[in-house]
């Protein structure tokens, strides 16, 4: 077994082979082993299946978007400009790791799915559900609906996954990358004010 070899130092050579690689087929544990210099099977010691490492770095790219994600809003000096950057981070995160992204919302990972990622992905919402909250209170001076909070951040959510994906796969209608981050930044932050002050207004 290689000397000093972690379960971090694993994840992390996963995560660099992926960042940007869309066909994850060519990705298995031997070429994460190669890329560590030890043998394949030694990451079983670490690791009971390849799936067990997929599901750990499923868990770590969502760590790390949420340091990127409170970084840039930390950049703000208004709230106005909180609540685009926190769309904009989405933007730039999916769009400069192309791979983690594909990975994380198109690619299956056989077996049942882990409890710690439900539950992390579940912090993660509710984070992010409270800095949306946070920042509307501040622009609008008043906290909508925990329900309609997720529900529109959700949709908001999809509408950037489908733009991400389109581009991806050629089939976008911005080719300029640095183009389409500012477009996809703007567009939800406007569907996400207009649909979250629509529900606020019906449920008044």
């Amino acid at each position: 077994m290689k000397k000093n070899l972690t379960k971090e130092q694993i994840v992390e050579t996963t995560l660099n082979l992926m960042r940007n690689k869309i066909d994850l087929r060519g990705l298995n544990l031997r070429q994460i082993a190669r890329t560590l210099g030890c043998a394949h099977t030694n990451l079983y010691n670490y690791f009971p299946s390849y799936n067990d490492l997929l599901w750990e770095t499923h868990m770590e790219i969502q760590k790390i978007f949420m340091d990127m994600l409170i970084k840039k809003l930390e950049t703000a000096k208004t709230a106005d400009q909180r609540l685009a950057y926190f769309f904009q981070a989405f933007a730039e995160m999916y769009l400069d790791n192309k791979g983690w992204f594909w990975f994380s919302w198109h690619e299956h990972i056989d077996g049942n799915r882990p409890q710690k990622d439900v539950e992390l992905l579940e912090q993660i919402n509710q984070k992010m559900n409270q800095y949306i909250t946070e920042i509307w209170r501040e622009i609008y001076g008043h906290s909508p609906n925990a329900g309609a909070i997720k529900q529109v951040l959700h949709n908001t959510h999809c509408y950037i996954l489908g733009e991400v994906s389109n581009h991806i796969l050629g089939r976008g209608l911005i080719e300029n990358e640095d183009a389409l981050k500012a477009y996809i930044g703007r567009e939800a932050t406007n569907m996400f004010r207009l649909c979250l002050a629509e529900i606020h207004s019906d449920r008044i």
